[in-house]
């Protein structure tokens, strides 16, 4: 297929197929075209542009496939087409063979499109309906701070100091970027305290960089450095918590405009390919994320060869024992110059 051809050419060649160019140009788009009808272009590898209508709004019955009850369903739930969203494709999707059914030549490019997260509404009180079963703000506060404290007097707080300790940190680092660490109210307990754990995972983090400058870890050193959250998923529950634990919640892409090389990623299991995006944009100082194994190519953010090939600029250090909550996780230090 010459899409394919033409694809792999330019990912052997070298060519980032994310920039932050692209990202800020969809950005930028986004902020300025607000109204339905309006659109947003997107560029593919094949330097042809595709626009996607914005549907922010736009209203369409909700429908649940199986669902016995559909008929009442349809009168009283509303789908509503809310902020806009990115997908990602990575190079394995843009090489896989495509149904032909759905296969778009126009498309096949394209290694980001412009999508829509959905909230359901219904119609009888214009109330937001919760897909599934969802914790309150002060329960997930609760929870929160409950799970900080804990982590903070914790064997594996030290250990992980241990571990940051044990090489040379590259210095100035302002920044510590989470990507794609879901929501926390899940009302399933084991769903919401790994969400929680793995962001109060970053604001240890933050504390242990700190003290590197600083006596005081809650101090100027600590809110000299940001902590960013992004994940499409975020209910305004999760802001609100974020937003009270000294988290700046961005839009999607935004989060990866704020990668550097002063910068702490954070990506764990996420559903888009950060790593994949992180190896085209930049070289952080740190990277906290899934330990690379050769069984890991069918997740949703796969080790490519442009991340292996970035991985070895790193050293790798092992994540204190946590699976419960971090699955099997590895910290990147970028080695020094």
């Amino acid at each position: 297929m010459a899409a394919h051809r033409l694809i792999k050419t330019k990912y052997d060649a070298g060519i980032p197929f994310f920039t932050k160019d692209l990202f800020r140009n969809v950005v930028r788009q986004l902020e300025s075209n607000n109204d339905l009808d309006q659109k947003v272009s997107v560029t593919g590898l094949d330097g042809f542009a595709i626009q996607f209508p914005i549907e922010t709004g736009k209203e369409y019955p909700y429908y649940s496939p199986g669902d016995e009850h559909i008929c009442i369903i349809f009168l009283i739930l509303l789908c509503t087409r809310t902020k806009p969203r990115l997908l990602y494709h990575t190079i394995r999707d843009l090489l896989a063979v495509q149904d032909p059914n759905y296969y778009s030549v126009s498309r096949a490019y394209l290694t980001v499109e412009v999508a829509h997260s959905t909230e359901v509404r219904d119609t009888r009180t214009n109330e937001l309906v919760d897909l599934w079963p969802a914790s309150d703000h002060a329960t997930v506060t609760l929870r929160f701070e409950q799970a900080k404290r804990s982590l903070e007097a914790s064997e594996y707080t030290a250990q992980l100091k241990s571990t940051l300790t044990s090489v040379a940190v590259p210095s100035g680092i302002d920044k510590i970027v989470v990507l794609g660490c879901s929501t926390m109210t899940w009302a399933d307990d084991d769903g919401a305290l790994r969400s929680i754990a793995q962001h109060t995972l970053a604001l240890t983090v933050r504390d242990l960089l700190a003290s590197r400058y600083t006596t005081d870890p809650h101090g100027e050193g600590a809110s000299g450095i940001k902590c960013y959250a992004q994940d499409p998923i975020y209910t305004p529950v999760d802001k609100q918590v974020l937003y009270g634990a000294g988290f700046t919640v961005i839009d999607d892409p935004k989060a990866f405009l704020e990668v550097d090389e002063a910068s702490v990623v954070i990506a764990i299991a996420p559903d888009i390919p950060v790593r994949e995006i992180v190896a085209d944009i930049a070289r952080p100082a740190i990277m906290i994320w899934e330990k690379f194994t050769v069984s890991d190519t069918n997740s949703a953010d796969p080790v490519s060869p442009r991340v292996k090939q970035m991985l070895e600029e790193y050293i790798e250090l092992p994540f204190p024992a946590e699976p419960e909550y971090f699955g099997d996780l590895a910290i990147y230090v970028r080695k020094g110059e």
